[in-house]
């Protein structure tokens, strides 16, 4: 995804054509990526379950996935406001884990996962502690590098395929490495913008001449660092 402002239509655009590719050179009978508008922003979202199948063929279970975007405060790039990869079983409609964002959260991580199983020894612990549902796992919101290195999709695509030995197409890895590129690129860029002081500081100690705008440096995104 480049990094040239545009209106919100042509990021999201761009942005679930590339999440298309992706799901397509990863996986058989990929579903196509859809668009749809809620008030001001628009949802991005694969159109039914992406199917996950054995090296034998069957169906072992589904991943479905939803990104709620908007245009930034500075009305020039895109943000994603909400976004959710849900990894489902084929025998059991209840996820089994959760891949979640949410910009404004204020009382779990902005990036978490959330685990629905069950484990002895950690029931012990939250029965102990006092937590209020100490054998619901999926009530943990297991923080991941918050807004801006928080896990992307194709991290969950290679896990899938590596960890849990779900059939993928020749050539999934390209697609996936090529897809974090961009993801960690564009990221790297945001990351610039929220301490732009930090890094203009970083770029004159490796040489480079940075010259700070007329107004000064502009303010560090104290939501983008502070946030859990």
């Amino acid at each position: 995804m480049s990094d040239r402002p545009k209106d919100l239509e042509s990021w999201v655009a761009e942005f679930a054509d590339e999440m298309g590719k992706l799901l397509s050179a990863v996986f058989d009978d990929a579903p196509s990526v859809l668009i749809t508008r809620h008030k001001d922003k628009l949802v991005v979202a694969t159109d039914g379950h992406v199917p996950l199948s054995a090296a034998d063929g069957v169906k072992v279970g589904t991943l479905d996935i939803s990104l709620l975007c908007q245009i930034d405060a500075s009305k020039q790039y895109l943000a994603v406001n909400y976004s959710y990869i849900k990894l489902r079983s084929s025998i059991d409609r209840v996820p089994m884990v959760r891949w979640e964002y949410e910009r404004d959260a204020y009382n779990k991580p902005t990036a978490h996962i959330q685990v629905h199983g069950h484990r002895g020894a950690l029931s012990h612990l939250l029965s102990r502690t006092g937590h209020p549902t100490p054998h619901s796992m999926e009530s943990l919101h297991l923080p991941v590098g918050g807004a801006r290195f928080r896990p992307c999709l194709e991290d969950v695509v290679e896990f899938l395929v590596r960890d849990c030995r779900v059939r993928a197409r020749p050539g999934w890895k390209e697609a996936v490495s090529a897809g974090r590129e961009r993801w960690r690129r564009y990221q790297a860029r945001t990351v610039v913008r929220d301490m732009a002081a930090d890094a203009a500081d970083v770029l004159r100690k490796l040489g480079y001449t940075v010259i700070p705008p007329e107004q000064g440096d502009p303010p560090d995104s104290e939501k983008a660092l502070a946030t859990w």
